[in-house]
């Protein structure tokens, strides 16, 4: 047998091995993601043709011009500490159970523009699809978040904010 043969044979079974014991550690894991637990982590465009994902400049730019409605999906307390200025609170977690009453003052057919805290906060998606799922065509999931605006230097707005 060759050196290089000999090698490879090594290299796939240190592969194989890597995989076997990644694939055991994990069981649990792999049971949950079978299951579908992590379904609603997942964002499929085809799904969802009202939602975008959009960079820091595009959330920037609309910001800006005044073209959306910012919402924030982080809790009330984070919204307090800091936000995108004119964002109104939206915490994701509470969003459901006042829905008529909140959302009656936002544009059907305008752009919405929603974070969390960036990185993996899922907060801001999971909003996105609810509010697609009533009826929002154009919403933007500003996928950096509170965490990118903050870093990039711009304009921050603190207090309470709900006039």
């Amino acid at each position: 047998m060759t050196e290089a043969r000999r090698t490879l044979i090594q290299v796939l079974a240190i592969g194989a091995l890597a995989v076997a014991v990644g694939a055991a550690v994990n069981v649990p894991l792999i049971k949950r993601f079978a299951r579908g637990d992590f379904r609603e982590t997942f964002f499929v465009q085809a799904d969802f043709p009202g939602i975008r994902l959009v960079s820091l400049a595009e959330a920037e730019d609309l910001w800006r011009t005044g073209q959306a409605v910012f919402l924030d999906a982080r809790a009330a307390e984070l919204f307090r500490q800091g936000r995108v200025p004119r964002a109104l609170s939206a915490p994701a977690e509470a969003v459901e159970a006042s829905f008529p009453a909140f959302f009656e003052r936002l544009p059907l057919e305008g752009a919405l523009v929603i974070y969390c805290e960036g990185g993996d906060c899922i907060s801001s998606l999971a909003l996105a699809k609810l509010l697609h799922a009533k009826g929002f065509k154009d919403l933007r999931v500003f996928t950096g978040g509170w965490e990118e605006w903050r870093a990039a230097g711009l304009p921050e707005e603190t207090g309470d904010g709900q006039e």
